[in-house]
């Protein structure tokens, strides 16, 4: 294993999407701000805009967040910035931004979604070998975490896994569910839903084992019975 048992990745509860609230949106500087604060790592996911920026933001559309319809990947990034996350003033950051006002504060769980062209893996690493700050990436695509190894094989990987939680094809539910291309992925850690823990020793041998996302603390003492570390959102875990 090339994660040592000192890391942050054993000891630093991941907030997901930033630490957010009711006062506070998520995806925004102050949620990442905020978990800064706290000492808590973040957990991020990266689009590419059609003018090849990168951009922070969770779903795949954009209405939840911003009220306009449409996708991350569909809009320029001038288009981007013209929206408003959950009627605040505040913006979709973009990964330099968020780089930025972290500096190495506290480390960084960077996702890179399955639903985008390949380049948003190459920009990505591109950025992030400019960055002195702690980081890994993780994916649920096994060919977008087959470019980062190409590219950056120093760089910790994970691969994302789930059951079925919502409609997905049959393929990628296999995909997801068994994570069969480990072998060639070679990941560091396993990040796996939480309500789907123990995991088959075979998948996980000489690997960290992520559970996301976990709401309370309940459910955190529940998920550490079987991994190492939390991805968790709407509570204060215990550190």
């Amino acid at each position: 294993m090339r994660i040592p048992s000192s890391s942050w990745l054993f000891n630093t509860p991941i907030a997901h999407r930033g630490l957010w609230n009711e006062q506070i949106p998520e995806n925004t500087l102050p949620a990442f701000e905020n978990a800064i604060n706290h000492g808590f790592a973040i957990e991020i996911d990266v689009y590419i805009t059609t003018d090849n920026e990168i951009v922070v933001i969770h779903d795949d559309e954009l209405s939840r967040l911003t009220g306009v319809s449409g996708k991350p990947n569909e809009k320029s990034l001038q288009e981007l910035k013209s929206l408003r996350i959950l009627g605040t003033d505040n913006q979709i950051p973009t990964l330099k931004e968020l780089l930025s006002l972290v500096d190495g504060k506290v480390p960084l769980l960077i996702e890179i979604k399955p639903t985008q062209r390949m380049e948003v893996v190459d920009k990505t690493v591109e950025i992030l070998r400019e960055y002195q700050g702690e980081f890994a990436i993780q994916s649920f695509n096994p060919k977008k975490l087959l470019r980062v190894k190409k590219l950056a094989p120093e760089f910790i990987r994970g691969v994302l896994g789930m059951p079925k939680l919502f409609p997905i094809k049959r393929f990628n539910l296999f995909i997801v569910k068994h994570m069969p291309l480990n072998f060639l992925i070679k990941p560091d850690f396993i990040s796996y839903y939480h309500g789907a823990y123990p995991l088959k020793e075979r998948k996980t041998k000489n690997k960290l084992l992520l559970a996301w996302t976990i709401t309370n603390e309940q459910l955190a003492e529940k998920a550490l019975r079987f991994s190492d570390n939390i991805i968790f959102e709407n509570f204060i875990p215990k550190k």
